[in-house]
């Protein structure tokens, strides 16, 4: 299987800002997820109440935090809210936003099975 492209996170992404430090790896996708699930929740408030600006913004920033640490599939989830019409594509950022809960399922998985190999 190819990591790099089926993990959750690109493992050499990880390695180039963590310098293969596994403690800080745990401890930087930690606050990854506790952040960008805080986020997800935002872009559907914002979602809800029609602010558009802020949905892109919160998008933008999503993008940004996972690309600097690996988190690519969740970038390129983040980069499709910011290209969408999003007066017109009610369903499809919906959509967007439950692949982007099921991803961060998967890094959530990645951290724990990272804290298992670490303490072990």
């Amino acid at each position: 299987m190819d990591r790099k492209s089926n993990s959750a996170i690109d493992l050499e992404q990880l390695n180039q800002i963590s310098e293969g430090d596994i403690e800080f790896e745990i401890e930087v996708l930690q606050v990854y997820i506790e952040d960008i699930m805080q986020r997800i929740d935002k872009i559907r408030g914002e979602f809800s109440s029609n602010d558009l600006a802020q949905v892109l913004r919160e998008a933008h920033h999503i993008k940004g935090a996972s690309s600097n640490v690996g988190a690519l599939q969740m970038q390129a989830l983040a980069e499709q809210i910011e290209k969408l019409d999003l007066n017109c594509d009610s369903e499809k950022i919906l959509t967007i936003l439950n692949d982007m809960l099921e991803k961060m399922k998967d890094i959530e998985l990645f951290v724990a099975e990272k804290m298992a190999g670490f303490s072990s």
